[in-house]
């Protein structure tokens, strides 16, 4: 079965060896050909060459916009954009009588690589069931009846989560204020409901790794589509509101290519490169 990948940063090319290792006829295209190099995906010379079905992972809106002309038997958007970008995609796309999914990816490339990525599958059950040889090799998928609502939920996941690693290197910032060591902060979370976080995120953010697989740039990105999606809506959202904030300061600060598990304890580092 072929099968494209349009956009091939970090997810799209894990996504590419994903599905490689499934055995699936692979096609591949991205703006800048360097990202094509090694990877185990056949180059298409432009988006109209897609072939079967056609994965769309361009980093955002304004790249989601510029991509007209598509190949393929059935499109799906697998990137993370605002709710009226991908309204508009499907208008324009169905209108022309081409099948469209959104499945944005709840997970990390080595998720992806490994299978166990979740996929908020989203529109109509015609498209999905076209489509289902291929997601049933991928990962854990959960349907959702629209294109829409499949978006929605994974901007309302990625708030909650990018809310919560701010809040998480807050309660690092301020126990280190007052003397409590790292050990001691990570040891309460691990005898409390917030177990599971301290195990996946307390030392990547104490000792993070280069390059990360999800930026700071990204995350901020990410929780302005959240907050302009709610406000098209007039759906009030305080608290992602403010953390939205946060993310483009620290952003305007220099800290665009940190990890995003870091904000809370960059609040501190930068205050201090202000005095």
């Amino acid at each position: 079965m072929d099968v494209t990948v349009i956009g091939t940063g970090r997810m799209g090319g894990a996504l590419v060896r994903r599905l490689v290792s499934q055995g699936f006829n692979v096609y591949a295209w991205n703006r800048t050909k360097d990202r094509l190099r090694g990877l185990p995906a056949k180059p298409i010379d432009d988006v109209s060459q897609a072939r079967g079905l056609t994965f769309i992972f361009v980093s955002d809106d304004e790249a989601l916009s510029t991509v007209r002309g598509v190949g393929g038997e059935l499109i799906v958007l697998s990137g993370t954009y605002s709710i009226n970008a991908v309204t508009a995609f499907n208008i324009r796309f169905t209108g022309m009588g081409i099948g469209l999914l959104a499945a944005p990816v709840v997970g990390g490339p080595a998720d992806i690589e490994g299978g166990t990525a979740i996929y908020l599958v989203g529109g109509p059950e015609n498209a999905y069931q076209r489509a289902r040889e291929v997601f049933d090799r991928l990962g854990v998928v959960i349907r959702l009846p629209t294109v829409e609502s499949a978006m929605a939920l994974k901007l309302a996941y990625n708030a909650f989560l990018i809310g919560s690693m701010a809040l998480l290197g807050e309660y690092v910032a301020l126990g280190r204020t007052f003397g409590v060591n790292d050990e001691a902060l990570k040891d309460l979370l691990m005898k409390t409901a917030f177990k599971g976080v301290a195990e996946r995120y307390m030392d990547r953010m104490l000792k993070p790794k280069s390059p990360p697989s999800f930026t700071l740039a990204l995350a901020a990105k990410d929780m302005h589509y959240a907050v302009k999606s709610a406000g098209d809506t007039k759906t009030p959202l305080v608290v992602s509101s403010a953390v939205k904030s946060l993310y483009e300061l620290l952003a305007a600060m220099g800290f665009s290519n940190e990890d995003y598990v870091r904000a809370g304890l960059l609040e501190l580092i930068g205050r201090v490169k202000e005095k």
